[in-house]
């Protein structure tokens, strides 16, 4: 029966896949800021800058990569699919050949797979609130997609982040200041009352 469905199944996953990929090429065009992402990728893999570089856009090199990986694969798998399944006509190396690249085309896409989701979950912290809810923060925003930051606000999300990092040094302060009691005496707190 798996025998059976499996072709009809890729049959489906090919038309999902065609409306994939008329939906979003022109947010996955390639450009400079995508191939200056890949040389920088060690960074990004162990994780050394605590925000993205400032060129990136709404995707970033990764998941364009990904994107164009599964076009690719998809027209691989359908191309090898078709020579498997209709064996009279391709010819008997042809089918072999298909085997091979048919396996090794699905192990890629679902190595993508996986890294897509370890970093939709634990790997970019925020991702997953993002996709099953539609919104980010602007800290998410600026910190991941700064290029894109900027053409949605209008602001410079450098100097956001830096006004952030401000902002939570001096919320920090208050709070150890705070709880070391030295607050203002003329402040009225639950265990003191007003001098």
């Amino acid at each position: 029966m798996t025998r059976f469905l499996h072709p009809w199944f890729g049959l489906g996953f090919v038309v999902a896949w065609f409306f994939q990929f008329i939906n979003w090429k022109e947010l996955m065009a390639w450009n400079d800021g995508d191939s200056r992402w890949l040389r920088e990728i060690r960074r990004y893999i162990k994780n050394e800058d605590k925000l993205e570089a400032e060129y990136v856009g709404f995707y970033n090199g990764g998941q364009k990569l990904q994107f164009w990986e599964i076009v690719f694969g998809g027209v691989l798998l359908l191309i090898t699919g078709l020579l498997m399944w209709f064996p009279e006509i391709s010819g008997r190396i042809a089918v072999a050949m298909s085997y091979v690249l048919h396996d090794i085309a699905a192990l890629i896409m679902l190595g993508g797979i996986f890294i897509h989701i370890y970093l939709s979950t634990v790997g970019q912290p925020g991702t997953l609130h993002s996709m099953t809810r539609g919104v980010v923060t602007r800290a998410w925003a600026w910190t991941n997609h700064p290029a894109w930051y900027r053409d949605v606000t209008g602001s410079d999300p450098r100097a956001d982040y830096e006004e952030a990092v401000k902002r939570q040094a001096k919320r920090a302060r208050a709070m150890e200041s705070f709880e070391r009691s030295e607050i203002d005496p003329k402040i009225s707190t639950p265990d003191r009352e007003p001098q």
